[in-house]
């Protein structure tokens, strides 16, 4: 079994990553608004259900597809918010109303998909173009190697965002203080609409470059919400860093204890110990990078 370990690992930081990337949507919803997203995972299977039911389904050239596929995605979040969380946030809603909120849109979303797509997983080609990597007596393959690329892509596209840019300097000061911001001129509302926006397209990014590795179905968000959701809390809620650091422990784990002990444990095995991390670290390994300093929603 012990042969096993370094294929273990490889596919838990395959993984991982997809975690990882689910988490740092995760955090900057939570980041901006406070509230935790739970259809986060969601967007992650409308990316990959959308542009393989373009691909497959309408005949549009894989580009295509998955340019559709990820807009189309970043549409369903814009609509979340306008729909669901800005008529809750204008009245001062309660944390918990947002939450059941959520849960309800996490629930209608992929039966709406399984009644227009269907309940079968699907699909699409590899994305081709770079090498498969050999790591000693293990083969990364090339869509492999597309998911660790774009996560890492991600990272550093993110923080150029929230450093360098207007936009993100100020959804940054908008997750500090939302009234302090609103009386320098910043468009709150705007700035809540902008990060479901990006959850979404994250979301939507992971669900595409995933998909050629295991294909995906109607109901595959639930997990990937409580995966990322546990990522963002081993790493510090809201810390893009500690996001990728969680969705590797997360990874890794499930790949272990489903080789190891039992597929049906393995969910169980990995909990545990986040639960264990949570006794000794009850912030997560890192620091947030943004204590939200905000009245109660």
């Amino acid at each position: 079994m012990m042969d096993l370990l370094p294929v273990l690992l490889v596919n838990g930081v395959v993984f991982g990553a997809i975690y990882a990337i689910n988490a740092i949507g995760i955090g900057l919803v939570y980041n901006t608004t406070g509230i935790i997203n739970f259809a986060q995972g969601e967007f992650i299977m409308l990316g990959g259900m959308l542009t393989a039911c373009l691909y497959g389904q309408v005949g549009l050239p894989l580009p295509a597809a998955i340019i559709g596929g990820v807009a189309l995605t970043v549409v369903v979040g814009l609509l979340t918010e306008r729909l669901f969380i800005r008529p809750l946030w204008r009245r001062g809603a309660k944390d918990w109303t947002y939450v059941f909120m959520l849960f309800a849109v996490a629930t209608v979303l992929p039966n709406l998909v399984m009644l227009g797509v269907g309940r079968d997983p699907l699909t699409f080609p590899a994305f081709g173009g770079l090498p498969a990597v050999q790591l000693g007596s293990v083969t990364l393959s090339s869509q492999a190697l597309w998911v660790l690329l774009v996560t890492v892509a991600v990272f550093f596209a993110l923080q150029g965002f929230f450093d360098r840019t207007l936009l993100g300097k100020a959804m940054k000061a908008t997750a500090i203080n939302r009234r302090v911001a609103a009386w320098l001129g910043i468009a709150v509302e705007q700035m809540v609409a902008m990060s479901f926006g990006l959850a979404a397209l994250l979301g939507a990014i992971g669900g595409v470059v995933f998909t050629p590795l295991i294909s995906t179905q109607f109901d595959a968000g639930v997990s990937m919400t409580l995966n990322g959701f546990a990522a963002a809390i081993i790493g510090g809620m809201g810390n893009m860093r500690g996001a990728i650091v969680g969705g590797l422990v997360i990874g890794i784990l499930q790949s272990i204890s489903t080789a190891f002990i039992s597929s049906v444990y393995g969910d169980a095995v990995t909990y545990a110990v986040l639960f264990g991390l949570l006794v000794v670290w009850p912030h997560g390994l890192f620091r947030p990078l943004i204590e939200l300093k905000n009245e109660e929603i």
